[in-house]
């Protein structure tokens, strides 16, 4: 122990006594320490604490698995299979339902449109929350009729009722029916995720007998003992027997069991996090490099005191351990100093720049901080970046060649096996660097492409917002629906500067669909694996004129398609394609669901260019559109296409007058521009790209401090045969070239290492970075030339100090 801390002080005094090399050694090792510690604080909230509840090991989220899907699929489920597993399952404690719906709360100042969760009474058993005011359902509360209560979250109470206490007990309007506020939720009531007001679950006998309608979500407890293995295993078993019995509606359809986490967080965002991770930890590997090679200069600056000490009876063990001793200290200097302030601004600047509207569906967000454990990660990545970085140096500074080292006073040349190493460090730190700017590269135009792919659409001239109207009372009605539309869209286009208006199921690049289930008349399935989907619009005429659809073939909808004419459908290009391969489509007739469903058959009368709704999908998807007044749904958006171009936002307080004076009740939300809304789709990779980047920018910057101090050791090294060479006649241009020459030769093996593991990198994130492709030599190109310009400029630098070198004493010295 005495050994150990006479290292400790031996290795602070020499950290000390070179102030300069120390401090850019731990900057460099803060840097890549912070940014590991930042990325591992978003890690362990994201992926090892979506939910504040303590059995959490317990909780599993259970879906269906729709027929040809892959086995990880996360379909909704049908009421009357939540029923059956209730039922029959033996595996768990309990199970609890809950679906999503949008309501329109009235009757206490402007309506607005809030998300409400409604949940089956049990769900607070599973996931419990103390009720900040009042209490949460009773049995029999989520019967049919005997369903009129609701939960209040604290945001709404606080916003919407002015956090007034004596809400409890009071009603208020929900799609114009009148339910009772029974109680109040803290922040901790976290599922469903983003729901500012929970509803009982009533599902009536026809519902619970429904096999075909799949719109549940599904939680359920583990018995204590039980296993996640035990739960699959006995679900798929449940399946299978359902699927027996009853092969018209559950052909095909499997289950899926996991982990209530691993749910919330999601393959995607689980992904973007261990990209992230692996991206900080090849900055940590490029400063771990950089330090190495600043110790390689050190130590052979201290050869001469190593030599006398092992020419004294030191062991190189016992030198080893010093000089480790003394790079773990700078790795924990700058974890503790520059990498815990680093880390924690990063995180500040994280949490701040992430849109509320996005971070509420990230499971653990609210949890991404500085804890105890941040702090011991940040201890050990700290005790292992100083190992890394030190343990090259160590040992072959370990190693003197004594009769030579003391002969020359310590001044000794460097050794080929010592420059080849080093020269490697710096190989791997290029090699590095092009693979985090290439990834960096490949999300930036990933998500550019993505943002360029709604330019059809003019998406900065384009101005949405939704409606949703209730199914009860005077909505209920197709009519009464359908004639609020056609008038609302008059009053729209009536407004002064105002090119277009339309209205549509879904909004394109909005990730915001559902496929629904369509029959193919004179082709029926013989069970539910056989089931064709489709995107299903309802959508105005003018619709396919504001967004720019082209009509492939046939016509497109017109007035008079309205209530009580034939039924009509204009399909897309894709669907067209997959379905009517060797034919026109045009005269076939298709329905919603089943051949036996009271949907109406509708003609095909168009066939309209391709729409990519999903940006995410790698290609678009069958989609069949109906008229908005044959099909008027209950939910819409309408769009709004200005005639000039200004600020298309600014038409929305007019925008809302006008919808306002045809339904003064029910609210209209997401006013945004089209722009916006594909903006905040694909939120996800553009805040990954902008994290990407600036890993990738400090690994540039890192790579070319460790190219700058290679080239400056060595041409320090060889200042003598420089001035031999000048001395002879050699012109500084051949000096710098020669300087040059060395650095050019570590920057293409870096690029000949670092282009097919960046490559591999892209492939196997193909996934990942959408609308880039993985071989996208123009990226690859860029990048390479940016590290070409930052080695020559790393190299020039010391070439120039190169042909500083005076002659005359380079030969009085030799």
């Amino acid at each position: 122990m005495r050994t150990f801390w006479n290292d400790l002080r031996f290795g602070l005094r020499l950290i000390t006594k070179a102030p300069a090399a120390s401090l850019i050694a731990i900057l460099a090792l803060g840097l890549g320490i912070g940014a590991n510690t930042a990325i591992f604080s978003v890690a362990n909230g994201i992926l090892r604490h979506p939910l504040p509840y303590a059995h959490l090991n317990r909780l599993l989220d259970i879906s269906e698995v729709p027929p040809h899907s892959p086995p990880s699929s996360t379909n909704t489920v049908s009421a009357f299979n939540y029923a059956t597993w209730s039922k029959q399952a033996s595996v768990f404690q309990a199970l609890a339902a809950y679906e999503y719906n949008d309501v329109n709360l009235s009757g206490s100042g402007t309506p607005v449109m809030v998300q409400a969760g409604a949940v089956s009474v049990n769900f607070f058993k599973l996931l419990p929350s103390v009720p900040l005011r009042g209490r949460v359902f009773l049995p029999g509360e989520d019967q049919p009729g005997h369903d009129r209560e609701a939960i209040l979250s604290q945001s709404l109470w606080q916003h919407q009722f002015a956090a007034n206490p004596a809400i409890v007990g009071q009603t208020i309007q929900l799609n114009q029916q009148v339910y009772t506020v029974v109680g109040i939720l803290g922040k901790d009531a976290v599922m469903p995720q983003a729901v500012q007001l929970w509803l009982p679950l009533a599902l009536t006998p026809q519902q619970l007998a429904d096999r075909e309608n799949h719109n549940l979500q599904v939680i359920a407890e583990l018995r204590p003992g039980a296993a996640l293995t035990q739960a699959q295993a006995e679900m798929r078993a449940l399946a299978a027997r359902i699927d027996a019995q009853y092969p018209a509606t559950n052909s095909g359809w499997g289950v899926n069991v996991q982990t209530l986490t691993n749910y919330i967080i999601g393959y995607e965002t689980a992904s973007y996090v261990w990209l992230l991770l692996g991206a900080v930890g090849f900055l940590l590997l490029i400063a771990c490099a950089n330090v190495a090679n600043l110790q390689f200069a050190r130590a052979l600056r201290r050869s001469q005191e190593l030599a006398l000490r092992v020419a004294l009876g030191a062991s190189r063990g016992r030198l080893v351990r010093q000089l480790l001793t003394e790079n773990v200290l700078l790795g924990i200097i700058g974890g503790a100093g520059v990498g815990l302030g680093f880390a924690y601004v990063s995180i500040r600047l994280i949490l701040v720049n992430m849109p509320a509207d996005v971070a509420q569906f990230i499971g653990g967000w609210d949890r991404i901080r500085l804890d105890g454990t941040a702090l011991l990660y940040t201890l050990g990545i700290a005790i292992l970046a100083g190992l890394i970085a030190g343990l090259a140096p160590a040992l072959h500074a370990a190693r003197p060649q004594l009769n030579s080292t003391l002969k020359e006073g310590g001044r000794g040349a460097i050794g080929q096996s010592r420059q080849r190493l080093r020269a490697v460090l710096v190989v791997a730190q290029i090699a590095l660097a092009l693979v985090l700017l290439v990834g960096a590269a490949l999300m930036v135009e990933g998500f550019r492409t993505l943002l360029g792919a709604g330019a059809q659409f003019q998406p900065d001239r384009t101005l949405t917002a939704a409606m949703r109207l209730p199914s009860s009372g005077h909505w209920q009605s197709d009519i009464a629906r359908a004639q609020f539309f056609q008038q609302t869209l008059a009053k729209l286009q009536a407004l002064p500067g105002v090119r277009a208006t339309a209205t549509s199921t879904y909004l394109p690049l909005s990730n915001d669909l559902n496929q629904n289930g369509f029959s193919i008349e004179g082709r029926p399935i013989g069970n539910a694996s056989q089931q064709r989907y489709a995107v299903a619009q309802s959508v105005s005429p003018s619709f396919f004129t504001l967004m720019q659809v082209p009509l492939l073939a046939g016509r497109s909808f017109s007035a008079s398609d309205g209530a009580g004419t034939q039924p009509v459908a204009v399909i897309s290009q894709r669907m067209a394609q997959h379905y009517w391969p060797d034919r026109s489509p045009l005269g076939q007739h298709i329905k919603l669901g089943n051949d036996n469903s009271s949907n109406p058959w509708l003609t095909i009368v168009g066939v309209a260019g391709d729409v990519k709704w999903n940006w995410s999908s790698p290609q678009a998807v069958s989609t069949f559109y109906m008229p908005a007044a044959q099909h008027p749904n209950h939910s819409a958006f309408f769009l709004l296409r200005g005639s000039g171009s200004g600020d298309v936002t600014a038409a929305g307080p007019a925008m809302r007058h006008a919808i306002a004076s045809v339904d003064p009740v029910d609210p209209l939300f997401a006013m945004e521009s089209l722009h916006q809304v594909i903006h905040e789709a694909s939120i996800g990779i553009a805040y990954v790209s902008v994290m990407l980047s600036v890993a990738g920018l400090l690994a540039l910057i890192l790579a070319a401090i460790g190219v700058y101090g290679v080239m400056s050791f060595l041409v320090n090294e060889r200042v003598h045969e420089f001035g031999i060479r000048q001395a002879l006649g050699a012109s500084h241009g051949s000096i710098v070239m020669l300087v040059l020459r060395r650095g050019g030769a570590m920057l293409g093996i870096g690029l000949l290492v670092g282009l097919p593991l960046a490559y591999a990198m892209a492939r196997s994130l193909q996934g990942l970075i959408q609308g880039a492709g993985a071989g996208d030599w123009a990226i690859y190109s860029l990048i390479s030339l940016v590290l070409v310009l930052m080695a020559a400029l790393a190299c020039y630098v010391p070439a120039l100090q190169a042909t500083r070198v005076d002659p005359l004493t380079a030969l009085r010295e030799s």
